[in-house]
């Protein structure tokens, strides 16, 4: 399916008695809360695109889709905000909570990786941010050569040089002592 604009929406929630096993999709474009972002700092440059189609599997809905947004991040070298795009794909299982609350024999323990929904509705933004965080990378650098900043004076080496002195290096000071 490609990609279209479509009118920005809050939140988007589906019944899950309207999912039959044809399925049912969704192609919108999202405004989400960054604080739900695990990204200290992290917001959203965009809305986030997205496309999903639910099917219902027995007593579990499917949810396959993809995800296209921006995520303005703090790069942990050089501190500063940059860019990163997300263009993902998803596959994922949604359970009734009550399953869960019954512990049915239904579900075996690898289906508790798995999503709940409530009240026969599924909230279509917090798979979205489950999405979005789980592609977010543990330790964002604005690039694999950046040079961070100095950590006497706090200068961005990617920008200017600093002029403190290079650190006398310990381990190559005692090597070289024990060569003697």
């Amino acid at each position: 399916m490609p990609w279209k604009q479509a009118k920005i929406r809050k939140t988007m929630i589906i019944n899950v008695n309207k999912i039959s096993e044809k399925g049912v999709s969704f192609n919108d474009i999202v405004d989400i809360d960054p604080n739900q972002l695990i990204e200290e700092e992290s917001y959203f440059a965009e809305g986030v695109n997205y496309q999903i189609l639910f099917r219902r599997e027995n007593n579990r809905i499917r949810a396959q889709g993809k995800i296209r947004t921006t995520i303005s991040v703090v790069c942990v070298r050089c501190l500063e905000h940059f860019d990163f795009k997300i263009n993902s794909r998803f596959d994922v299982l949604l359970f009734p909570i009550k399953m869960m609350e019954q512990k049915s024999s239904a579900l075996n323990p690898d289906d508790l990786e798995y999503i709940f929904y409530e009240e026969d509705q599924i909230d279509i933004n917090k798979i979205l941010v489950e999405q979005v965080n789980l592609f977010l990378p543990n330790n964002p650098a604005c690039s694999p050569r950046c040079k961070g900043i100095c950590p006497n004076c706090g200068t961005n080496l990617n920008h200017e040089t600093c002029k403190c002195e290079p650190p006398q290096n310990e381990i190559k000071f005692v090597f070289g002592k024990s060569k003697r």
